[in-house]
């Protein structure tokens, strides 16, 4: 059996980008699932369609393909180059993983889909890790056909399709591709009469709570993945995996950058000047800080070992913490006295007049 894509998207080999574009735009809308609810030929038609579409419209795996069908290879007397057999293997790999089978797979059952989450947590789990029960939507098998997709009282029969292998087998010029049949789903049997419950699929829609580990140091957008608690496979094939997508909300105070936390942290100009120890709020509780005398605003102090924890490959980061320095917005008048006697000994009104204020006012003189 040949399947030829552009014989799935009606068009010929020499269409043009357009002429596969609007071919793509009128299938996928004939055969969308939502313009065909419950119709599972259609569903996989939609899918054909769309696989196609994605190698035919990009140009370089459209070369490719077409030197895979031997469309365009230049056969002199040394025959066909490496670059050749370079992008045939390329297309092959993008064919395969668009879902038109995969190359060397074993007979079986059909493997199960995939099952993806978003998971939401505060800055503060991802420090420590946490353990969370969330809802998965998770097919269970039919309870009145026991998964086998025939009505009770009724038999299973040997899909003529492909004979009960539970696979066809595709010829992409040299190359020999295997796919689940699209009739019997991968099982290789296909019910007389279709279960009135599940449809002929043995599966019906549900939930499960499933406790998720999500552990220490997790990085915002990282996908965690548990076997087996996917979608549950038909016939013999391995059930889908459960991919959880980790969001790692914005904490008010505390800023991420990788493995490292960052802090700014408001401290007086009493403090700033003489020098002090002050608290300093960190995901692993409070800690105190040494302040030096006369440190300036902007100023970056390190705490190791105060980030989040190693994971992976990654190393565990610190805590950066960058002072602010703060001056009152209203002082008394012995404190504007002591503030002028302080100005008066330190110099500092000279310090202004010979520094970088000297300069501006002397560019305006």
């Amino acid at each position: 059996m040949s399947v030829d894509l552009y014989d799935i998207l009606g068009v010929e080999p020499d269409a043009s980008a357009q002429e596969v574009k609007s071919a793509y735009r009128r299938l996928a809308f004939r055969y969308h699932p939502d313009q065909n609810p419950g119709d599972r030929e259609a569903e996989e038609r939609f899918k054909e369609v769309t696989h196609a579409y994605e190698v035919l419209s990009d140009p370089q795996k459209r070369r490719a393909y077409d030197r895979l069908n031997n469309r365009s290879i230049s056969r002199d007397r040394r025959g066909p180059t490496f670059e050749d057999f370079g992008e045939v293997f390329e297309v092959l790999n993008s064919v395969i993983s668009a879902g038109f089978g995969s190359l060397g797979r074993s007979e079986g059952g059909r493997r199960g889909k995939d099952i993806r989450v978003e998971l939401s947590i505060p800055l503060e789990e991802a420090m420590t890790g946490v353990r969370r029960d969330v809802t998965v939507p998770r097919p269970r098998e039919c309870v009145r056909c026991s998964g086998s997709g025939a009505e009770p009282g009724t038999a299973l029969r040997t899909c003529k399709k492909c004979k009960g292998k539970g696979q066809i087998r595709i010829q992409q010029g040299f190359f020999s591709l295997l796919r689940d049949c699209d009739r019997c789903r991968g099982r290789g049997r296909v019910p007389e009469t279709s279960c009135r419950r599940c449809e002929g699929s043995g599966q019906i829609e549900g939930t499960e709570l499933l406790p998720i580990d999500v552990p220490a140091g997790v990085r915002d957008g990282q996908t965690l993945r548990w076997s087996g608690k996917g979608v549950p496979a038909a016939g013999n094939g391995d059930d889908g995996d459960l991919l959880v997508d980790v969001v790692v909300e914005e904490h008010e105070l505390f800023a991420r950058d990788g493995q490292d936390i960052h802090l700014v942290l408001p401290v007086s100009f009493t403090q700033a000047s003489l020098g002090a120890k002050v608290d300093v709020p960190t995901l692993d509780g409070a800690v105190r800080m040494k302040v030096p005398a006369g440190t300036q605003s902007g100023r970056v102090f390190r705490l190791r070992g105060k980030g989040l924890p190693a994971i992976g490959d990654r190393p565990g980061g610190d805590q950066y913490v960058r002072l602010e320095v703060t001056s009152p917005e209203k002082i008394s008048q012995h404190q504007e006295k002591l503030r002028e006697k302080y100005a008066a000994k330190s110099g500092r009104d000279k310090e202004q007049q010979s520094g970088i204020w000297g300069r501006i006012r002397q560019f305006f003189e």
